[in-house]
């Protein structure tokens, strides 16, 4: 009840004390017990609040709202070798005992909104016999940087029924143990990726196509400049979503994904063009940071097994001085998101 309402009442109830005892045994005596409950029901009234100052409560919020429009992320992997499209180039001949290769990315990134998001990372790959696969007698174990920047922009912002995303980028990479032009080269790309699910309904079971295609602007391939082309499918099956999984500890934060991706090699590892990999992969994601109640503003944490196995479609790659072999590599990595 506002406070205008408050102060009538009790106005006519100081009227009523007023009249003196006359009036009120008077009005007592006319309507006995229901005076009394209308005036009980008045003064439970009082302590009400007014529909009034019910809608001019603020509503609350549910939830975080990040901040600013920029995004951090780190990333950790540990692997048993580290496989570039089709060749290994983290083992030698004679190698014996697997010696693990240590990844990391650090990045950030920026929501443009309606203009897209733009988004820069380093990655880093340090490998113990980095010596033994480059032939370089050197100390150092950092075999590779990459520098990547790129641009995404959702299509469908343009056209609703086109439910695809755009991304251009370029790649630098950087090998500290050669110098000279043996020790740097770059490409750019263009990517796309299809919401199938959202194109073709919720009953549809998604596979979310990709496909991206790197253009050399440097010297790799046979006739100085060499394209790579790659085609890939995945699926991401959420356990929470089962009904007998949705509340088994562990298992509830667990997703799988499986995927494969089909790469043609256009004048870059060999002449010609033709395909160069079948690459299959399955991927164990855990939530790790819903799992310990990680609070939103806090980011996201999650840890990621993987196993992936390279088919090699042709085997006289030439550019490398290394033919494609068949691989089969796992590993593990541990993820920071905000």
């Amino acid at each position: 009840m506002s406070a205008i309402n408050r102060m009538t009442v009790l106005l006519l109830i100081a009227l009523v004390g007023a009249v003196g005892p006359g009036a009120a045994a008077r009005a007592e005596d006319a309507d006995g017990p229901e005076e009394k409950t209308w005036l009980a029901a008045m003064d439970e009234k009082i302590g009400e609040p007014s529909k009034d100052a019910e809608k001019a409560a603020p509503a609350e919020t549910s939830g975080w709202t990040k901040p600013v429009p920029v995004g951090f992320y780190l990333d950790y992997t540990l692997a048993t070798d580290y496989i570039w499209r089709g060749i290994n180039l983290s083992e030698f001949r004679g190698e014996g005992r697997e010696k693990l290769n240590h990844q990391f990315t650090a990045g950030v990134n920026y929501d443009a909104g309606d203009f897209g998001t733009f988004d820069f990372s380093v990655w880093f790959e340090w490998y113990g016999a980095n010596d033994q696969t480059t032939g370089v007698n050197s100390d150092g174990n950092l075999q590779e940087v990459d520098y990547t920047f790129s641009w995404t922009y959702d299509l469908s912002k343009l056209c609703p029924d086109v439910p695809v995303e755009l991304t251009l980028g370029w790649i630098g990479y950087d090998f500290p143990q050669f110098s000279d032009d043996a020790g740097f080269t770059n490409e750019y790309f263009i990517g796309l990726a299809l919401d199938d699910k959202k194109l073709l309904g919720d009953a549809w079971f998604a596979l979310n196509p990709t496909l991206t295609y790197y253009q050399d602007l440097d010297d790799v391939g046979c006739f100085g400049q060499g394209s790579w082309l790659e085609f890939g499918l995945s699926h991401e099956f959420v356990l929470a979503d089962c009904p007998k999984l949705g509340s088994v500890p562990i298992v509830k934060d667990l997703t799988l994904t499986p995927s494969f991706t089909l790469t043609m090699d256009i004048g870059y590892l060999g002449s010609g063009t033709r395909a160069a990999t079948t690459q299959y992969g399955l991927e164990v994601g855990y939530d790790l940071g819903k799992a310990l109640s990680l609070p939103e503003q806090y980011g996201s944490l999650g840890v990621t097994g993987f196993l992936n196995y390279s088919d090699a479609v042709t085997n006289d790659a030439t550019n490398f001085g290394v033919n494609l072999n068949d691989e089969f590599w796992g590993g593990v990595s541990v993820g920071w998101e905000w």
